[in-house]
């Protein structure tokens, strides 16, 4: 997985971790990474490619790392945000669109809502 991130810290406020995160198909997401990029804070944003598709967000289908995620979720305690329309448009007839870029929160005190 390949992340880049900042911290961003402001005066009355709590300090936010958002990081934007890439998983490059075929290669499967790790627990380990997951919860190394979760621990950064006490409220953390992962948002990016994580070439996990699941209907529960969205997707025609699941794939492997789609199953995991969802598996992950209460494991690590983290919400996951998708949006209402897909994130990836084939050139071709072959593949289907797909929702693959997702957010994943984690805080007690910090939610993140999409429009309906």
């Amino acid at each position: 997985m390949e992340a880049t991130g900042c911290r961003l810290a402001m005066t009355g406020h709590r300090t936010i971790i958002i990081v934007s995160v890439y998983l490059p198909s075929p290669k499967p997401l790790l627990r380990s990474d997951l919860r190394a990029l979760l621990a950064l804070g006490d409220a953390v944003i992962l948002f990016g490619d994580f070439n996990c598709k699941n209907p529960r967000w969205g997707c025609a289908i699941m794939n492997e790392n789609g199953e995991k995620l969802d598996q992950l979720q209460d494991r690590l305690e983290f919400e996951i945000i998708a949006p209402s329309t897909a994130t990836y448009f084939p050139h071709n007839d072959t593949y289907r669109t797909s929702i693959l870029d997702i957010a994943l929160t984690k805080s007690s005190k910090f939610k993140l809502y999409r429009d309906s």
